[in-house]
Protein backbone atom coordinates (compact mmCIF):
# COMPACT_ATOMS: atom_id res chain seq x y z
CA UNK A 1 0.00 0.00 0.00
CA UNK A 2 2.89 2.26 0.27
CA UNK A 3 4.65 1.83 -2.83
CA UNK A 4 1.39 3.34 -4.10
CA UNK A 5 0.94 6.14 -2.16
CA UNK A 6 4.65 6.78 -3.41
CA UNK A 7 3.53 6.04 -6.96
CA UNK A 8 0.81 8.59 -6.89
CA UNK A 9 2.98 11.40 -5.06
CA UNK A 10 5.96 11.13 -7.56
CA UNK A 11 3.34 11.44 -10.62
CA UNK A 12 1.80 14.65 -8.45
CA UNK A 13 5.23 15.93 -8.42
CA UNK A 14 5.58 15.21 -11.96
CA UNK A 15 2.24 16.77 -13.12
CA UNK A 16 3.45 19.82 -11.80
CA UNK A 17 6.96 20.52 -13.07
CA UNK A 18 4.72 21.46 -16.47
CA UNK A 19 4.11 24.98 -14.37
CA UNK A 20 7.57 25.06 -13.41
CA UNK A 21 10.12 27.77 -14.19
CA UNK A 22 12.14 24.79 -16.31
CA UNK A 23 9.63 23.81 -18.49
CA UNK A 24 8.38 27.60 -18.99
CA UNK A 25 11.62 28.29 -20.14
CA UNK A 26 12.21 25.59 -22.25
CA UNK A 27 8.93 26.51 -24.29
CA UNK A 28 10.13 29.80 -24.28
CA UNK A 29 13.38 28.72 -26.17
CA UNK A 30 11.07 26.90 -28.47
CA UNK A 31 8.74 29.84 -29.24
CA UNK A 32 12.18 32.29 -29.49
CA UNK A 33 12.51 29.45 -32.40
CA UNK A 34 9.73 30.30 -34.12
CA UNK A 35 11.23 33.80 -34.92
CA UNK A 36 7.81 35.07 -34.35
CA UNK A 37 8.87 38.40 -32.53
CA UNK A 38 5.49 39.25 -31.11
CA UNK A 39 4.16 35.58 -29.78
CA UNK A 40 7.56 35.53 -28.35
CA UNK A 41 7.18 38.72 -26.37
CA UNK A 42 3.74 37.51 -25.57
CA UNK A 43 5.47 34.83 -23.14
CA UNK A 44 8.06 37.01 -21.85
CA UNK A 45 6.07 40.39 -20.83
CA UNK A 46 3.36 37.37 -19.46
CA UNK A 47 6.23 35.82 -17.87
CA UNK A 48 7.73 39.14 -15.90
CA UNK A 49 4.21 40.67 -14.75
CA UNK A 50 3.05 36.66 -12.83
CA UNK A 51 6.88 36.58 -11.25
CA UNK A 52 6.33 39.97 -10.24
CA UNK A 53 3.16 39.24 -8.69
CA UNK A 54 4.35 35.95 -7.26
CA UNK A 55 7.22 37.63 -5.38
CA UNK A 56 4.88 40.74 -4.17
CA UNK A 57 2.16 38.48 -3.20
CA UNK A 58 4.18 34.82 -2.59
CA UNK A 59 1.53 32.89 -4.79
CA UNK A 60 1.91 29.59 -6.18
CA UNK A 61 4.03 29.48 -8.94
CA UNK A 62 3.23 25.95 -10.84
CA UNK A 63 -0.76 27.08 -11.42
CA UNK A 64 0.33 30.65 -12.57
CA UNK A 65 3.21 29.58 -14.80
CA UNK A 66 1.08 26.66 -16.51
CA UNK A 67 -1.64 28.91 -17.05
CA UNK A 68 0.39 30.91 -19.34
CA UNK A 69 2.15 27.71 -20.86
CA UNK A 70 -1.67 26.30 -21.43
CA UNK A 71 -3.21 29.69 -22.71
CA UNK A 72 -0.49 30.84 -25.36
CA UNK A 73 0.62 27.26 -26.64
CA UNK A 74 -3.36 26.65 -27.18
CA UNK A 75 -3.80 30.12 -29.05
CA UNK A 76 -0.74 29.83 -31.53
CA UNK A 77 -2.05 26.17 -32.53
CA UNK A 78 -5.25 27.26 -32.61
CA UNK A 79 -6.63 23.87 -32.68
CA UNK A 80 -9.41 22.76 -30.39
CA UNK A 81 -7.71 19.34 -29.77
CA UNK A 82 -4.55 20.53 -28.26
CA UNK A 83 -6.62 23.35 -26.31
CA UNK A 84 -8.54 19.99 -24.64
CA UNK A 85 -5.54 18.49 -24.26
CA UNK A 86 -3.53 21.03 -23.01
CA UNK A 87 -6.64 21.56 -20.92
CA UNK A 88 -6.85 18.02 -18.87
CA UNK A 89 -2.96 18.04 -18.50
CA UNK A 90 -3.22 21.58 -16.66
CA UNK A 91 -6.16 20.38 -14.27
CA UNK A 92 -4.06 17.29 -13.64
CA UNK A 93 -1.69 19.66 -12.33
CA UNK A 94 -4.05 21.69 -9.92
CA UNK A 95 -5.07 18.38 -8.80
CA UNK A 96 -1.64 17.12 -8.12
CA UNK A 97 -1.20 20.76 -6.55
CA UNK A 98 -4.34 20.00 -4.26
CA UNK A 99 -3.21 16.65 -3.61
CA UNK A 100 0.74 17.24 -2.06
CA UNK A 101 -1.44 19.57 -0.11
CA UNK A 102 -0.78 23.49 -1.63
CA UNK A 103 -1.94 26.08 -0.16
CA UNK A 104 -6.08 25.98 -1.91
CA UNK A 105 -5.96 29.74 -1.75
CA UNK A 106 -2.56 30.71 -3.47
CA UNK A 107 -2.94 28.02 -6.06
CA UNK A 108 -5.82 30.03 -7.16
CA UNK A 109 -4.55 33.26 -6.54
CA UNK A 110 -1.58 31.91 -8.96
CA UNK A 111 -4.45 31.10 -11.67
CA UNK A 112 -5.68 34.66 -11.24
CA UNK A 113 -2.39 36.13 -10.98
CA UNK A 114 -1.42 34.10 -14.79
CA UNK A 115 -4.65 35.32 -15.87
CA UNK A 116 -3.25 38.72 -15.60
CA UNK A 117 -0.31 37.83 -16.89
CA UNK A 118 -1.81 36.65 -20.03
CA UNK A 119 -4.00 39.54 -20.03
CA UNK A 120 -1.08 42.04 -19.77
CA UNK A 121 1.24 40.11 -21.83
CA UNK A 122 -1.06 39.84 -24.90
CA UNK A 123 -1.66 43.70 -24.75
CA UNK A 124 1.95 44.41 -24.63
CA UNK A 125 2.85 42.36 -26.98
Amino acid sequence: MKERSTWKKESARDLISLGGIPFFLLVLARVYLLNIPEYFNQFVFSGTIFLILFFIFKLNLYSGMGFIVLIFTSLFYSEMTFFIFGLIAYILVIASLLYLKHDTKKVFLGILAGMVGVATGYLLA
